[in-house]
C-alpha cells in the first residue's frame, strides 16, 4: 500500500515526493516544522490550523476530485452543518509506523462514499466544495495518528497547541515520509499490508462493517431503481462490469428478487436486483465479471 496525496491528476499523485502538492496548488495554512500555524476563524476568534487548506488562485479547484490517501473503511461521511465543516469525510486507515492513522476531508461536496465503505488509495471519495458559499472553494485536509477523529469525526483544539501537535501532524511531512509506506494492520475487511483478506486484530471498531465492492455481471446491465420493485421508477441502467457498493444486510425481497440498496456516489439510497430468489440466476456478484 503506498499514501498519495488527495488532490492532483493521477501523475502528480504517483510521482516520486518532491512538494507533494501538485504544483498548481497551495497549501493557505502550511505548518512548519511540527508547529501548526495559528489563523484567525472569525472576529476575536483565533486557532491553530490541524492540516492543510489546499486550493487553486481564483477557485480553479472548485468541484475537483478528491481521493482518499491510502486503503482504509470511511469512518463518517456526512453533513455536519452548513456553517461549520460543511459535509465531512473521515477513513480509517489502520496502523501505520506502530501508530492508528485517521485522514479528514472538510467542505467537499458529492461525496462518493458512505460510512462502512471499503476505500482503496486513489479512490475518489468527494469533490472540492465551498461549504454552501461561507468560503471560497478549498479542501481542509488532516492527518491523525490517534483514534481521536473516530471519536470525534469534528474534533478542533483550538488555542490548544499541545493536543493540537498530539493528535495531528505536519500531512505534508507525513506524505513525504511514508508515500510508499505499508499499513502493519489495515482495518477488517481490507486484509493486511502483507496480502489476503479478513486481517486479525484489525483497527475498526465492532460498529462498522466493511461493505463489499459488488460487479454488474448480467450482460444486458443491471437496472437501477427508485425502490426494490421492478414497478419503481426506474433511474439508469448500470453497463456490465460496473462497480458499485452495496448494502445486502438491508436487502429486501420480493415474490421474485433479491435487492440491494446502493451506499455512496450519486445513486445513494437506490434499489438494484442482486439475484432471483430460486437461485437460478444472479444480476451482481463480488467477483468481476470474467
Amino acid at each position: 500500500m503506498a499514501f498519495r496525496s488527495p488532490v492532483g491528476t493521477e501523475d502528480e499523485r504517483n510521482k516520486m515526493p518532491i512538494d507533494i502538492w501538485p504544483k498548481t496548488w497551495v497549501d493557505a495554512n502550511a505548518w512548519t516544522g511540527n508547529i501548526p500555524p495559528k489563523y484567525l476563524l472569525g472576529k476575536g476568534n483565533w486557532a491553530y490550523h490541524t492540516g492543510a487548506d489546499l486550493n487553486m488562485a481564483g477557485d480553479k479547484d472548485a468541484h475537483a476530485p478528491i481521493y482518499s490517501i491510502g486503503d482504509g473503511v470511511v469512518r463518517f461521511a456526512q453533513l455536519v452543518s452548513k456553517t461549520t465543516w460543511g459535509n465531512l469525510v473521515v477513513i480509517n486507515h489502520g496502523i501505520v509506523n506502530g501508530k492508528p492513522l485517521f485522514s479528514r476531508y472538510g467542505h467537499v461536496e458529492d461525496m462518493l462514499v458512505a460510512k462502512g465503505q471499503a476505500v482503496k488509495a486513489g479512490d475518489p471519495i468527494a469533490k472540492v466544495g465551498n461549504q454552501f458559499g461561507v468560503f471560497p472553494y478549498h479542501l481542509h485536509f488532516d492527518i491523525s495518528t490517534t483514534i481521536q477523529l473516530d471519536k470525534s469525526p469534528t474534533y478542533w483544539p483550538g488555542l490548544d497547541l499541545q493536543s493540537c501537535r498530539h493528535h495531528f501532524v505536519n500531512p505534508r511531512n507525513w506524505l513525504r515520509e511514508n508515500h510508499n509506506n505499508s499499513a502493519e494492520k489495515l482495518p477488517d475487511g481490507l486484509g493486511t499490508s502483507g496480502g489476503g483478506l479478513g486481517t486479525n486484530g484489525g483497527t475498526k471498531p465492532d460498529d462498522v462493517k466493511p461493505l463489499p465492492t459488488w460487479y454488474v455481471i448480467d450482460p444486458q446491465g443491471a437496472q437501477v431503481y427508485k425502490e426494490p420493485s421492478l414497478a419503481a421508477e426506474k433511474t439508469v441502467l448500470l453497463p456490465r462490469g460496473t462497480k458499485v457498493t452495496v448494502d445486502v444486510q438491508k436487502g429486501r425481497k420480493d415474490a421474485a428478487l433479491t435487492w440491494g440498496p446502493i451506499i455512496g456516489g450519486n445513486l445513494n439510497g437506490q434499489w438494484v436486483a442482486i439475484r432471483k430468489n430460486d437461485g437460478k440466476e444472479s444480476y451482481l456478484s463480488t467477483n468481476p465479471p470474467q
